[in-house]
């Protein structure tokens, strides 16, 4: 016998209560037919579905049926699935014999409110409702095995082939063999024993809420994405909008499990295996089922209607138009290669944002300490301090994206997640700082302590170090003198000269300022990565309170565990500062900055003012500085980038070479001086030497007031191999 050629068991109403009453103790049940494909099922006393599988069915395939209904009851307790009902013996299938002499297996289960989605209107809301519960159904069935799973059936998209063949439906051949590729792929995507019919017919509602899912039929081992194609296939051909119920399907799936760029690639074309798959059961099976004719074939016209809008895209076009709903489209493919330069000078403000190095680098991925470029050369990240705990790391990425997966919105709601990060901030700060106020970077970090600082002090005037950096906004600009053009001395700005020359005093430059705020870069950074005295940051901070300002320690590049496990450099030099700013490290690629400040400075901010950035304390950056925070701490990384530091700069110190001076550093932070070539000056010779090493598969930056410092900022992941191996590319880069 056939399961899909086999009539469906046939039962008088005599036969169905003398069973439900020899079996299941029920006496003069209401019973009602309900619509089935191959099957007979019955409404009994409006509290029970009595389920009679074709005669045809395998005893396994129901054991499986009812052995996945109690792992989903397991697995997902608020996910509603029907429950079996025991037999007067126990069981939870019953044997009978139908009114031709066939025997049936037979299951009573609970019946679950609401009906079935399919013939009414599906709203967005609905429509991705139905797209969560396929996700959950699948998530439940995670874990599950039976034997019976690898089963083969008509409606395993997988068949498409052999099933439109039978059919006889000679048009479709050119779809059937365009989604072979598809079909084929899904071998090596996540897969186990899915549902396969999340479908609006056996998907309940009411009141606008699903309320259940039903008939676990259709059962078979595959892959998810196959199931996701039934329930998408099932929505679109009820939606008004192709691409709105798609985006609704995916948007509530996705909120349960996310898909993979490869998941997403093959959606659409099994789609249409579904689609051709619908049409060539009905037509198998129409002629053969007259009585069940309207059941059968009540999808031919939705399924004609949208493999038509479908099939009318390429496979490649099917597969981005999904990949941009459902947010695993590659941009970094967007713009052809040779095209990117051009279209970014034209668009992004040529000269105003200039790229490095003189052949541009197109980047598309990161891992650990390691870039990657479109043409697949890796780079090794001397540089780049943003990726803290490595790039791409997936701590953070998760906690990120399960975080704005549940809620990202601004600070004035109450949320733990800021809350707890901003504690844990200040516990490793001195006492007396212990107040936290989160920006989007270091720049907003700097300018609201700037605001404290004038507030507080009443004065007006910066003091900064020679060749400052503090950030790119106007005010900042100011306070960086690094970046002044030729000529430009703000008149509200004084200096000082950072300490070079064995100087461990500060000397101010402020003659008739009223200096509200001394602010430097704990490391001198852009000065070209002094090693600082802690004598010298302590005369900054007394000379600072004796101008009747506040002392401010710029921690962007320097804090974050780069100097030890102390966490920042001015704990490392024994001060306790006014305000400390933070950025850059803090969400290891997302945007979230800081100002560590006492009570009292804030308070009088306060008093005349409120403080408020949308995107400053949302839940999401909190999940990220949790997360950097957690690698930092569980995984002992500052602390070992006191060791390859030291390393590091062992090695760069035992490299003779003419072209190389002196070489500083505190932590995993090193400068190295880059001397004059002849008649060639340094600022040039620095400038080679970084090009031939992006040349050697090396990323790393200049620094200092002529350019002409090596800098090397890597991410705190670096072992002493990728320090070794900076020190041998440097080496090959001096010999030639």
């Amino acid at each position: 016998m056939s399961l899909f050629t086999e009539p469906a068991p046939a039962f008088g109403s005599g036969s169905l209560r003398a069973a439900l009453g020899d079996h299941w103790r029920l006496t003069d049940p209401v019973l009602k037919p309900l619509d089935s494909e191959r099957d007979r099922n019955v409404l009994v006393d409006g509290r029970f579905v009595l389920k009679i599988s074709n005669p045809a069915e395998r005893a396994d395939v129901v054991d499986m049926e009812v052995r996945a209904l109690e792992h989903v009851h397991t697995a997902d307790p608020g996910l509603p699935v029907p429950e079996s009902v025991a037999t007067r013996s126990g069981e939870a299938v019953a044997h009978l014999t139908d009114d031709t002499g066939r025997a049936c297996l037979a299951r009573l289960i609970t019946l679950l409110p609401g009906v079935p989605l399919e013939g009414k209107p599906l709203a967005g809301g609905l429509a991705a409702q139905v797209g969560a519960v396929a996700a959950r159904v699948s998530l439940a069935l995670q874990g599950f095995f039976h034997p019976a799973a690898g089963r083969t059936l008509l409606w395993d998209v997988r068949q498409v082939a052999a099933v439109v063949a039978e059919s006889g439906i000679g048009r479709f051949g050119e779809l059937v063999a365009r989604v072979a590729p598809a079909l084929a792929a899904t071998a090596t995507l996540p897969s186990g024993v899915q549902h396969a019919d999340v479908t609006l017919t056996n998907v309940l509602a009411e009141d606008g809420a699903i309320t259940g899912v039903i008939d676990f039929g259709d059962m078979h081992h595959t892959a998810a994405v196959t199931d996701l194609a039934g329930t998408l296939t099932s929505v679109v051909r009820r939606s008004d909008d192709l691409w709105r119920g798609t985006e609704a399907v995916l948007r509530g799936y996705q909120r349960h499990r996310a898909l993979s760029p490869d998941e997403v690639a093959v959606l659409g074309e099994l789609v249409i295996a579904r689609l051709l798959t619908t049409l060539a059961v009905s037509a198998t099976r129409r002629d053969a089922h007259r009585d069940n004719e309207r059941y059968i074939t009540q999808y031919d016209d939705t399924s004609e209607r949208v493999l038509a809008q479908l099939s009318a895209f390429t496979p490649a076009e099917l597969g981005d138009r999904l990949a941009r709903l459902a947010g695993t489209r590659d941009l970094a493919t967007a713009v052809p290669e040779p095209e990117l330069p051009a279209r970014r000078a034209a668009a992004m403000g040529g000269g105003l944002s200039p790229l490095f190095y003189r052949r541009p680098l197109e980047l598309v991925r990161g891992e650990g300490t390691y870039l990657y470029a479109r043409d697949g050369r890796r780079y090794l990240d001397a540089y780049n301090n943003v990726a803290v705990v490595g790039h791409a790391h997936p701590a953070v990425a998760r906690a990120v994206g399960q975080q704005l997966g549940e809620l990202n919105t601004h600070s004035r709601y109450l949320h733990g997640g800021i809350v707890s990060l901003a504690e844990r901030i200040l516990a490793t700060m001195p006492p007396e700082l212990d107040t936290c106020l989160f920006t989007t970077s270091g720049t907003e970090a700097n300018e609201l302590a700037w605001r404290l600082a004038t507030e507080y002090t009443g004065g007006d005037a910066a003091i900064i170090a020679e060749h400052a950096y503090h950030g790119s906004s106007k005010w900042m600009a100011d306070l960086s003198s690094n970046e002044w053009p030729p000529g430009y001395r703000p008149p509200h700005v004084g200096t000082f000269a950072a300490p070079r020359d064995s100087v461990t005093t500060p000397a101010f430059s402020a003659a008739g300022l009223r200096p509200a705020l001394v602010l430097a870069d704990s490391q001198f950074t852009s000065e070209g990565i002094l090693d600082v005295p802690a004598g010298f940051l302590a005369g900054l901070v007394e000379s600072a309170h004796a101008a009747g300002a506040l002392y401010l320690a710029d921690e962007v590049q320097s804090g974050y565990g780069r100097s030890g496990p102390q966490l920042w450099r001015f704990a490392l030099a024994g001060i306790t500062p006014d305000l400390v700013t933070l950025g850059k490290p803090m969400g290891a690629g997302y945007p979230i900055g800081a100002v560590v400040t006492r009570r009292e400075i804030a308070d009088v901010l306060a008093g005349r003012y409120e403080y408020f950035s949308t995107f400053a304390a949302t839940p999401a950056a909190a999940a990220a500085g949790h997360a950097v925070l957690d690698v930092l701490e569980l995984t002992g990384l500052p602390a070992r980038a006191v060791e390859v530091g030291e390393h590091l700069r062992r090695g760069l110190r035992e490299l003779a070479s003419p072209l190389l001076g002196e070489v500083r550093g505190t932590g995993l932070l090193a400068g190295i001086d880059v001397l004059p070539a002849g008649d060639v000056p340094s600022r040039e010779v620095a400038r080679s030497l970084l090009e031939a090493l992006v040349e050697r598969g090396v990323l790393a930056g200049l620094t200092g007031p002529r350019g002409d410092v090596l800098k090397v900022r890597p991410p705190l992941v670096w072992e002493t191999e990728h320090a070794d191996e900076f020190v041998a590319r440097l080496a090959e880069v001096v010999r030639a």
